[in-house]
């Protein structure tokens, strides 16, 4: 069990200094990995001191059990969320959500091209649905998330009257809300987002009444993919407890 604890935690630091030289410092849910790293290298310690041994059996019981749930739940969750991502989106949608992602003064974020890589696919084949690119303007961006998605989908080929804008949201759910309010009612609706978001993009859409509505799974980035599957663990965790 030592070995395991520290080799997890240097495994953790090493992944933490990977996506600060792969990313940059995008987000600070970034600081988990090196905060795991240092837990799973003070449980190393613990184990090296033989700690386990000397506490009280029904203690060791009742921390192992705990474990073992939190491992189960852990699991479900992320099975929930993969599920997600393995959605085979409807044909014909009248109307297709494409949620927004970071804008770098240079242009969209990987992820945020690889949403709209997604969308434009999509677009090409079904040529009647028409695209809402989602995404206001936060401290660090240069421009609307919108107006970003936008340019780039009509510098593709995409005709500008099948583009709408809504470029006020802040978050996922904003997204969906004020998206909403552009489709007709009884419309028929597609929402793009990364792999890993569209378990959770699927439920607010429901809580928020939208009627007809399918997941349309854009790529993930796989080198990040480890940290955006735990992050959305505890964002699925957080929505489906408040909703």
């Amino acid at each position: 069990m030592t070995v395991f604890c520290i080799a997890a935690g240097l495994l953790c630091l090493c992944y933490f200094f990977f996506l600060l030289l792969y990313t940059g410092f995008t987000s600070a849910f970034y600081l988990i990995w090196p905060a795991m790293g240092a837990g799973f290298l003070l449980l190393g310690r613990l184990f090296r001191i033989r700690f386990w041994q000397l506490l009280p059996g029904i203690i060791r019981c009742l921390l192992l059990g705990a474990v073992i749930l939190g491992v189960f739940f852990f699991a479900a969750v992320e099975g929930m969320i993969l599920r997600g991502a393995l959605t085979v989106p409807e044909k014909g949608l009248d109307y297709v959500v494409v949620l927004g992602a970071h804008v770098r003064p240079e242009g969209p974020s990987r992820a945020l091209r690889l949403r709209l890589e997604r969308a434009l696919t999509y677009a090409r084949e079904n040529p009647s649905s028409i695209l809402i690119v989602s995404g206001g303007q936060g401290d660090n961006e240069p421009c609307t998330e919108s107006s970003a998605m936008k340019n780039w989908l009509v510098s593709h080929g995409m005709e500008p009257e099948r583009i709408l804008e809504e470029d006020q949201s802040k978050n996922t759910r904003q997204n969906l809300a004020f998206s909403k309010k552009m489709i007709p009612e009884g419309a028929s609706v597609g929402i793009v987002s990364s792999d890993f978001h569209i378990c959770r993009a699927l439920h607010l859409a429901e809580t928020l009444g939208y009627d007809t509505v399918c997941g349309i799974p854009a790529r993930g980035d796989l080198p990040t993919q480890p940290s955006n599957l735990l992050r959305e663990f505890f964002a699925v965790v957080k929505d489906f407890w408040i909703s």
